[in-house]
């Protein structure tokens, strides 16, 4: 494979994972024990919360004000060739970095972080890396990726931002978190052009609960340069 096709195929990999919750059937579970609120869900009243959300005729606004989001679950992508299900763990500190890992039949493929100003991947299945700027995805893409773009996304603002784009972004099943805030449960994200659809439904939700934020690079994988 020559150096462009792995440069493209990197960035699809990351194209397609770097705004992931998950496509499974099970309610999420939302821990707002560390999240500003006059309410406290258990885990069962949140479960009750999720299957009632989706009858309310007015749901709240959806939440701010986190220094922390995470959250866990599965993916279906499909595409031309079938459909594919990965799971994935995805951490936000706002406004600073975006934490992706994502694994398969339970085995790591792959983990990411996203700062501002760079990149870094780390792809376990053929043992390379990529640190950089945002430049290739951008090309790849076709629109501005940024680290702001991403994080919409994560957050549930995606639908605005990739709005006269190829992309499609939809959010659906909104969980109340109390009387004043509520998160989607599901993400629907469609590649227009190429017919990629993710299909993802989020497991469980933390707010204000710091994770993981570094990606080390393992001893002996092949990096791929930035050509910008």
């Amino acid at each position: 494979m020559s150096a462009i096709s792995r440069y493209i195929v990197l960035f699809a990999e990351i194209l397609i994972v770097w705004l992931l919750p998950s496509g499974c059937k099970s309610q999420a579970v939302v821990d707002t024990s560390n999240y500003p609120s006059d309410t406290t869900l258990t885990a069962t009243d949140t479960e009750k919360v999720v299957q009632d959300a989706v009858m309310l005729d007015t749901v709240p606004p959806l939440a701010n004000g986190y220094q922390w989001v995470s959250y866990r679950g599965k993916a279906d992508i499909m595409d031309t060739g079938g459909t594919r299900t990965c799971n994935y763990y995805i951490v936000n500190r706002v406004d600073s970095i975006i934490y992706v890992n994502i694994s398969a039949y339970s085995i790591e493929v792959m983990r990411a972080a996203f700062t501002p100003d760079s990149i870094v991947y780390v792809n376990k299945l053929n043992n390379t890396y990529y640190r950089g700027t945002y430049g290739p995805l951008r090309m790849l893409a076709h629109i501005p990726i940024d680290f702001n773009l991403i994080q919409d996304v994560v957050q549930g603002h995606g639908d605005e931002r990739l709005a006269h784009t190829r992309y499609n972004c939809e959010y659906h099943d909104f969980a109340t978190i109390d009387s004043t805030k509520s998160f989607f449960n599901q993400l629907i994200l469609k590649d227009l052009d190429h017919l990629v659809e993710i299909n993802a439904r989020i497991k469980v939700l933390r707010f204000n609960v710091p994770g993981p934020t570094t990606v080390r690079v393992p001893e002996g994988f092949r990096g791929i340069a930035d050509s910008r």
